[in-house]
């Protein structure tokens, strides 16, 4: 068995680093260079005095085109044109949750959400979803909309109720910062 990982091991280094171009083209600078026949021209011989210019004239300075580095949208902005509206908004709830940030949803998904978590940069931190406890006990079928931010885990818990959900419902928080960059949203 570690004879078979070590050739694996070799197989896949020598892949790396070989060369697999044409195996013509890698002898190319031993072959001398076949010489270029320009085909005849029709056009009348210039005069002495007229030059041919055979390249465009360039200056000692090379040309770069300068890119423009445009930030990424903000998130937040870019839920409230999508019918996102701030939860406090809507229902006697604080500005800004310990632990969640400031939340956004679209009135008419709930009580499932998604609820949208941004911290106080605007940056989307997490996606929540609120499951009633009393779907899940007549084991209805749900479906929320998607998030198109990569998710690095997931967390599920209990909530007994709360302003905007007042009936007892799990949290399924799909976190799209890392477990320490939870903190952006702590106080």
């Amino acid at each position: 068995m570690r004879n078979a990982l070590v050739s694996a091991a070799l197989a896949a280094l020598l892949a790396l680093i070989a060369d697999v171009r044409h195996s013509a083209a890698q002898f190319a600078p031993f072959f001398p260079p076949t010489p270029q026949t320009l085909a005849p021209s029709n056009t009348p011989p210039a005069d002495k005095a007229e030059r041919i210019r055979t390249a465009p004239h360039r200056s000692t300075k090379a040309r770069r085109k300068h890119e423009t580095v445009r930030p990424p949208p903000n998130q937040r902005k870019v839920a409230e044109k999508n019918g996102y509206k701030r939860v406090s908004d809507l229902v006697n709830f604080p500005k800004f949750f310990p632990g969640l940030g400031i939340i956004f949803v679209k009135p008419d998904t709930l009580p499932l959400g998604p609820f949208l978590c941004f911290d106080r940069r605007d940056r989307l931190v997490a996606t929540v979803y609120m499951v009633p406890n009393k779907d899940i006990d007549d084991h209805k079928s749900l479906e929320g909309a998607g998030s198109a931010a990569p998710v690095d885990h997931v967390s599920l818990y209990f909530n007994a109720g709360h302003p905007g959900v007042d009936v007892p419902h799990y949290h399924v928080v799909l976190w799209h910062v890392t477990k320490n960059q939870e903190s952006r949203v702590a106080k």
